[in-house]
C-alpha cells in the first residue's frame, strides 16, 4: 500500500488548480492558433482580407497565386468592420493603416492609374491615415470631397442582400 504524507497530499491539492488552469490556457491557445475560437479570424479567404489584417506575407502569397488587388472582394465583418463587407485589397490595406503594405502593393503595380491613386488618397484622408495620404499624394493635399471615398466603400455593404 502506498502511503502519502499530509504535506504531500496538501501540495498536490494546491497544485491541482494551477495544473488545470495551465491545461486550459494551452488548449485555448492551440484552438486559437488553429482558428477554432470566437476570437480567431482563421485563414484569410482572399487578398482583401489579408490586406485588411495587414498580413503582408499573405498578401504577397495570394498575389503570387494570381489574385487581383483591384477587384472588389467579400470581407468578413471581423476583418475591418461589420459596415465594410466588400473592398479591394488596396482599400483594405488603407484600413489596416500599414503604409508599408500600401507601398508594397504600389511597387507590385496594383495602383494602376491616377483615378485609383486619387480614390485611395481620399479614402486614407477620410480615415485620417495621414502617412498613407502623404505617400499617395506627396507634398500636396489630395483634393477630395470629405467623406466621399469612405461612402463609396460603405455603400457596397449597404447594397448587400
Amino acid at each position: 500500500m502506498i502511503s502519502v504524507s499530509r504535506s504531500s497530499a496538501s501540495a498536490i491539492a494546491m497544485a491541482g488548480p494551477a495544473v488545470v488552469a495551465t491545461l486550459m490556457i494551452v488548449t485555448f491557445s492551440s484552438l486559437e492558433l488553429l482558428g477554432h475560437t470566437a476570437f480567431a479570424v482563421g485563414p484569410f479567404r482572399n487578398v482583401a482580407e489579408a490586406a485588411g489584417m495587414g498580413a503582408a506575407s499573405e498578401v504577397l502569397r495570394l498575389l503570387g497565386n494570381g489574385e487581383d488587388p483591384t477587384r472588389v472582394l467579400p470581407i468578413r465583418g471581423e476583418i475591418i468592420s461589420s459596415s465594410v463587407r466588400q473592398a479591394t485589397a488596396l482599400e483594405a490595406a488603407i484600413w489596416s493603416r500599414r503604409r508599408e503594405l500600401v507601398e508594397l502593393l504600389d511597387r507590385r503595380g496594383a495602383i494602376v492609374d491616377a483615378p485609383t491613386r486619387q480614390h485611395l488618397a481620399c479614402l486614407a484622408a477620410d480615415l485620417d491615415a495621414l502617412d498613407i495620404v502623404e505617400f499617395l499624394s506627396p507634398g500636396r493635399a489630395p483634393g477630395c470631397e470629405h467623406g466621399r471615398a469612405l461612402d463609396l466603400v460603405l455603400e457596397r455593404t449597404r447594397k448587400l442582400p
